[in-house]
């Protein structure tokens, strides 16, 4: 049975106290298998403040309801029926600049996971996982933590003695120092609290060294660093 169209989630009883609003995370699923994004929605509902506005099961839709409701994070099936997860992302960006795009899929090539990055995603999941799984990647997510598996950094990575020296030659110390916390996994106010400076000051260090890497996104900033040496991994 697959979801059609795009509609407003029915929040089950238990879990309808929890609404839109200051400190709740806001989550929009985009999935295809009505059973699967009902079955999520209600694990993850008022679980940790979380808060399933709607489930959409094509790319239209998807992108009609991350427009409306501008939720922090959405959950992005690769494959739906009109289109893949990946070639959505730009446009439910533009739609919502805010909010923080999971993948989830279980095709496990390098090319989606170059072209996941590419888009912009803020992190990469297995289908499969335990609804638990699901519900970190969220709060990391939600919080600017890019969402990774160490394995899936790796194969990111070009073969031993394919570095190609050039990108975050202008970096400044503090940018570099910035870059090797988002390598740790760091979030935003975390880096903040670790330097001692203002949240805004670091998510402006943040949004300077993703620009000055060519990087549309945190997890792409992280997998360039990475990739060219800039920093040391984790």
């Amino acid at each position: 049975m697959q979801v059609t169209d795009g509609r407003e989630w029915e929040m089950p009883p238990s879990a309808s106290a929890v609404r839109p609003g200051t400190g709740t995370i806001t989550v929009v699923i985009v999935d295809d298998h009505l059973l699967v994004a009902d079955a999520v929605a209600s694990g993850l509902h008022g679980d940790h403040g979380l808060a399933v506005l709607a489930v959409a099961g094509s790319c239209a839709e998807g992108l009609a309801q991350v427009r409306r409701h501008r939720p922090r994070v959405c959950l992005l099936d690769q494959r739906l029926p009109d289109g893949l997860g990946t070639d959505l992302v730009p446009r439910l960006l533009e739609a919502s600049p805010e909010t923080a795009v999971l993948l989830v899929t279980g095709d496990d090539t390098v090319d989606v996971l170059h072209r996941a990055v590419r888009a912009g995603v803020m992190g990469i999941v297995r289908k499969g996982q335990r609804v638990s799984a699901l519900r970190d990647a969220i709060l990391r997510a939600a919080e600017g933590v890019t969402v990774l598996s160490a394995r899936d950094v790796k194969r990111l990575l070009p073969p031993s003695g394919g570095h190609r020296p050039g990108p975050g030659e202008d970096l400044t110390p503090r940018e570099r120092e910035v870059l090797g916390l988002l390598v740790q996994g760091l979030a935003p106010r975390e880096i903040a609290s670790r330097l001692s400076i203002s949240y805004a000051t670091a998510r402006n260090h943040v949004q300077s060294v993703i620009g000055k890497l060519g990087a549309h996104s945190t997890l792409e900033a992280v997998t360039i660093a990475l990739r060219e040496n800039i920093v040391s991994g984790p």
